[in-house]
């Protein structure tokens, strides 16, 4: 009775501890307190693939497994024992224990039903809803069978079992974001990484990737651009960027400043100015043509090479004082200059047209009141212009007869050659004043001082004489 006793207490499916009797290569006999020892087969072990017994367990051990099998006979009793289903039930309470709202997890789909879809997660089921199923539409039976990640959005118990609610969407959603989040944190470390490596004055080659209305981006790396301000695109004034650049375009950049994670950029920088290139190419005493850009007061502004202007002062646009070259030519205008200083510390200049040209007063140097012959060559109102050794000088009407003249032509005409006295002679300014009535004034008086010499007795009036020189 109490042998039968104890066979009640062990059945099939109970789950037993024993000490390990004996081991062989393929079997290991347990005493569970039976009334005969239980066998476990070598597959019978483990989930695990085991060669060998003796490698899984010794004589002493205790071991925990479950009845299979309960064989009474005359000849022969029975007990099988099995540890696969412990094993397997260790590795669902495993899993399950590691489940938590908001965990991720993989699972692989085993059911389409009508709400969705059913997933085994190591024993655990799930419920996969077939709203929550994808960030977009598609077929559900394309899953089954495959394993797919979610995200537990519901655990409950209800009626005894665990009822766990994921979402496919959810963890997709997360996973992309995280993704995101990891390649922004991947950029930004390889970013700051390629950004140390730049320094001021470093010379580089990038590639153009925007035009602004301010100037323009360029790509220096793999992950660092820099900006390039209009301001530094070029040493001469530029309306628009795209004057210079164009998109794609690979270009020579220096770096001119590093601050707040950004680098600016110059171009100008790495090529001559215009007044470098002008020193290049011009010296003092040299022939140009240059461009009128501005007038004022007292001279011009004369574009020689591309935005570098000499001044002309208005003293040197001709040597005749008197004219006046910024009344003859307009702004944009063509002319031929000289230059006649450089400085190069103050980058200023200076230029000149009448030393390009003859001055006819250098070898003029009349004395006053010495006699000259010129040529009558304009009569005008209140005077005429005489033509002397190449220049010009001016004869007053009041300088023609010491009578009152009423009009210039009565006394002279144009081409007449007259002997005349200077008055004033400034050849600097161009000026010579001349004189008639001084000369007729000198040979009346020269005339006179003979005849009273051979003539003029002591009865003889002074009047007289004097009507003999009265026109």
């Amino acid at each position: 009775m109490e042998q039968f006793s104890e066979m009640k207490e062990f059945k099939v499916g109970s789950i037993v501890k024993g000490t390990v009797l004996r081991v062989t290569d393929n079997e290991v006999l347990v005493d569970i307190g039976y009334a005969f020892e239980g066998s476990i087969y070598k597959d019978h072990l483990s989930l695990n693939k085991v060669n060998n017994c003796r490698d899984f367990c010794k004589v002493g051990d205790e071991i925990e497994a479950k009845i299979t099998k309960i064989s009474h006979g005359d000849d022969k009793n029975i007990l099988m024992l099995s540890r696969l289903d412990i094993e397997k039930k260790d590795i669902v309470n495993q899993f399950r224990y590691q489940l938590e709202i908001d965990k991720i997890v993989e699972a692989k789909v085993k059911k389409d039903i009508d709400a969705g879809l059913l997933l085994d997660f190591h024993g655990t089921e799930m419920f996969l809803p077939a709203s929550l199923i994808d960030l977009q539409k598609i077929d559900p039976k394309t899953l089954l069978n495959k394993t797919v990640t979610v995200k537990v959005i519901d655990m409950r118990e209800e009626r005894g079992r665990m009822k766990v609610v994921v979402s496919r969407k959810q963890a997709q959603y997360d996973l992309l974001k995280q993704k995101e989040k990891s390649d922004r944190d991947e950029r930004r470390s390889k970013e700051k990484a390629e950004f140390e490596t730049y320094t001021v004055g470093q010379v580089l080659s990038g590639s153009v990737t925007k035009l602004l209305d301010f100037g323009a981006v360029v790509q220096l790396g793999e992950m660092v651009d820099g900006l390039l301000h209009i301001s530094e695109a070029s040493h001469y004034h530029v309306k628009s960027i795209q004057e210079l650049f164009t998109l794609g375009q690979v270009i020579d950049v220096q770096i001119i400043k590093i601050s707040d994670k950004k680098l600016s950029l110059s171009v100008k920088s790495l090529q001559p100015t215009p007044w470098q290139l002008f020193m290049e190419k011009h010296q003092v005493g040299e022939k140009v043509t240059a461009v009128v850009v501005k007038k004022m007061q007292n001279g011009m502004l004369l574009e020689v090479e591309r935005e570098v202007s000499g001044l002309i002062s208005k003293f040197d646009y001709s040597w005749n004082i008197n004219e006046n070259l910024a009344g003859k030519v307009q702004l944009g205008e063509k002319v031929e200059v000289q230059i006649t200083s450089i400085d190069p510390v103050k980058q200023q200049f200076t230029l000149s047209k009448k030393h390009l040209e003859y001055n006819p007063w250098a070898d003029i140097h009349f004395q006053q009141g010495e006699h000259i012959s010129g040529t009558v060559k304009t009569i005008q109102e209140k005077g005429a212009i005489i033509e002397v050794n190449g220049v010009e000088g001016y004869l007053p009407i009041s300088e023609l007869s010491d009578d009152r003249v009423e009009k210039v032509d009565s006394i002279i005409k144009v081409g007449e050659i007259h002997t005349l006295e200077v008055v004033e002679c400034y050849p600097k300014e161009w000026k010579l004043k001349l004189s008639l009535r001084r000369v007729l004034q000198k040979e009346s008086q020269k005339e006179y001082d003979a005849i009273k010499k051979d003539n003029v007795s002591g009865n003889q009036p002074l009047a007289d004489l004097f009507s003999k020189f009265k026109k």
